[in-house]
C-alpha cells in the first residue's frame, strides 16, 4: 500500500448517510414520495453544496428544508408528482443559490461618497433591467407545464438526452418541444403587448 493511501483519513471523500424525519416541526407528515426522491438525490445534493458553499455538512439541513416545502406544494398542487424529481432538484438548486447570496453579502464601510467612489454603479439603465425581468416573468408564466420543467432542467445543465429520457421521448423531440413552446409563448406575449398598445392609443 502506498504511503499516500496510508495517510488518507478514514472516510475521506465519502458522502455521509442521509436521514430525513417523517414529520416537519409542526408534526405534519412529509409525503413518502418526496422523502424517497430526496434520498435518491442525496449524493448529488451533497456534492452540489460542497461545490457551491464549500460546506457539505449543511447539505442535509438544506435538503430537508426543501423536501418539506416540496411536500407542502405537492399537497396543494398534485400535478407536481408528474415530475417530482425535477421539481425537487430545481427547488434545491434555488435554495442553495439563495443561501450562497446570503453568505456572500457585502459589508460596506465608510461614508456614502467613499462607497460611490469605490463601488460605482455597473448598470447603465436600471429601468431597462427591471423591464427585462418583468418580461421574463411574464414569458415564464405563459410556458406550458412541460416546457417549464425542461427549462429548469436546462438551467441545471441537464443534457437534452437526459431530459428526453425523463419524459420518455428522444433528445431531438425534447429539444423541438422546448423551442416550439418558447416561441409560442413569446409570440403570445408580443401579440398581447401590441393589443395593449393599440388600446392605449384608442
Amino acid at each position: 500500500m502506498r504511503e499516500s493511501q496510508q495517510q488518507k483519513p478514514e472516510g475521506a471523500g465519502r458522502i455521509p448517510p442521509f436521514w430525513i424525519r417523517p414529520e416537519d416541526r409542526r408534526g405534519k407528515p412529509i409525503d413518502p414520495s418526496v422523502v424517497e426522491a430526496a434520498q435518491r438525490h442525496w449524493s448529488w445534493a451533497y456534492s452540489y453544496v460542497e461545490k457551491e458553499l464549500q460546506d457539505g455538512a449543511r447539505a442535509a439541513e438544506l435538503l430537508e428544508q426543501v423536501a418539506i416545502e416540496v411536500s407542502t406544494r405537492l399537497q396543494v398542487t398534485p400535478e407536481v408528482s408528474r415530475n417530482l424529481d425535477g421539481y425537487l432538484i430545481t427547488a434545491f438548486h434555488h435554495r442553495v443559490r439563495s443561501q450562497l447570496l446570503k453568505d456572500n453579502r457585502l459589508a460596506y464601510e465608510g461614508l456614502l461618497k467613499e462607497l460611490e467612489r469605490n463601488h460605482p454603479l455597473a448598470a447603465t439603465d436600471w429601468v431597462a433591467a427591471i423591464d427585462t425581468e418583468l418580461v421574463m416573468k411574464s414569458l415564464l408564466s405563459r410556458l406550458p407545464h412541460e416546457v417549464r420543467h425542461m427549462l429548469h432542467y436546462r438551467m441545471l445543465d441537464f443534457s437534452w438526452k437526459a431530459i428526453g429520457k425523463s419524459m420518455g421521448i428522444s433528445a431531438k423531440q425534447a429539444k423541438s418541444r422546448f423551442y416550439y413552446g418558447m416561441e409560442t409563448a413569446y409570440q403570445t406575449l408580443i401579440d398581447l403587448t401590441k393589443r395593449a398598445g393599440q388600446q392605449e392609443r384608442e
